[in-house]
């Protein structure tokens, strides 16, 4: 089974949702779904869509992208305020039956990003993944993933938020009207290289578990 036959789903909702309006919530949701559905890196199956307010769905065609997608939404979001967050449950496998809306389709993909969702609370990592052969390694990687994502503030979930759109520093000390050394200060301060690494590695951790094993 080649990567190619898989797709990644992305079930997301947001934390604390209770705790902001429903007007800025709307809005926070609805410009991380245009950020989302812009971003060049990004081959949608189905494009994020929001359902029961503050929650989203999607699919991905390239799974090896869903951990930029899942780690730019919850910059997107986290960027408003000190506790407001994404919960993301991703699924990768095969998607048997897609139809032109995530509620209406079906297939492993889809099972296993939803019975992750249900679950996903339960758990430290606000990322989790779900695959079609048990993924304990990866998981251990998520929770060390958090442990860099819990603690950014308001002002690094911004420079991030930037980062991961392709801007560079000159570009986003200009958009926050601040200095350069103060956008570097940011950037370095949100432990960007490890995200970047960790960014760059993952398409190949993946495929060590959803290519067939060859026999020894």
């Amino acid at each position: 089974m080649s990567m190619k036959a898989f797709r990644a789903v992305i079930t997301a909702d947001m934390v604390n949702y209770t705790q902001f309006s429903r007007e800025e919530s709307a809005a926070w949701l609805e410009e991380m779904l245009v950020i989302l559905h812009q971003h060049p890196a990004f081959k949608w199956a189905l494009k994020p869509e929001i359902y029961r307010g503050d929650s989203f769905q999607a699919v991905l065609k390239n799974p090896g992208e869903v951990m930029r997608a899942a780690i730019l939404a919850r910059a997107c979001v986290r960027k408003h305020a000190p506790n407001a967050d994404m919960r993301i449950a991703i699924g990768v496998g095969k998607t048997e039956l897609l139809t032109d809306r995530p509620g209406t389709s079906d297939g492993e993909a889809f099972r296993l990003s939803g019975h992750l969702a249900d679950t996903i609370r339960q758990q430290k990592a606000r990322i989790g993944i779900a695959l079609p052969r048990p993924s304990e390694s990866l998981t251990a990687t998520l929770n060390l993933l958090e442990t860099v994502i819990e603690n950014w503030t308001v002002s690094q979930s911004q420079v991030i938020e930037a980062l991961l759109q392709g801007k560079n520093i000159t570009q986003i000390a200009e958009m926050l009207s601040i200095s350069q050394p103060a956008a570097s200060q940011r950037v370095s301060s949100a432990k960007w290289w490890a995200i970047e690494s960790f960014l760059a590695n993952f398409p190949k951790q993946l495929s060590l578990y959803t290519t067939k094993r060859q026999p020894l």
